[in-house]
């Protein structure tokens, strides 16, 4: 059995933690370009005046947050086995900005994210499987 942290330190609540930041941030993200957005501005084009928003702010920490917490992750878990389960941001994210933002999700797209939901069921069985023998 490999000497794994438990606890705040496991490292698949770490990725469940690195998952859960980037989701919120891509939420905030949203929310604060949006608040802010100048369209007529000549600098509109660059995303610069999104800096002004405190939610952008709050979503650039969970970003550092996301990342510190993916290093953690990595020094326990294969990149081979974190990559591919770390996905979960592209259906959770979609589904965020659907329920919170409301935002349209259009039938072609709710197929694809059907498709990642079965990718990520493929590739979580044998290591699920793999976790119970350790």
């Amino acid at each position: 059995m490999q000497n794994r942290p438990s606890g705040f330190g496991n490292p698949w609540l770490q990725l469940g933690l690195s998952i859960a930041c980037v989701l919120v941030s891509e939420l905030l993200l949203k929310r604060g370009a949006t608040e802010v957005a100048e369209p007529q501005s000549g600098f509109s084009w660059t995303g610069v005046n999104g800096l002004a928003s405190p939610l952008v702010w709050w979503a650039i920490l969970l970003i550092i947050a996301s990342f510190i917490s993916w290093l953690y992750v990595l020094r326990y878990i294969p990149l081979s086995m974190a990559y591919p389960l770390s996905r979960v941001v592209d259906v959770l994210v979609p589904l965020g900005c659907w329920f919170f933002l409301a935002e349209h999700i259009s039938g072609l797209r709710w197929c694809g994210i059907s498709l990642v939901v079965t990718g990520l069921a493929l590739v979580a069985r044998p290591i699920a499987k793999m976790e119970e023998r350790l």
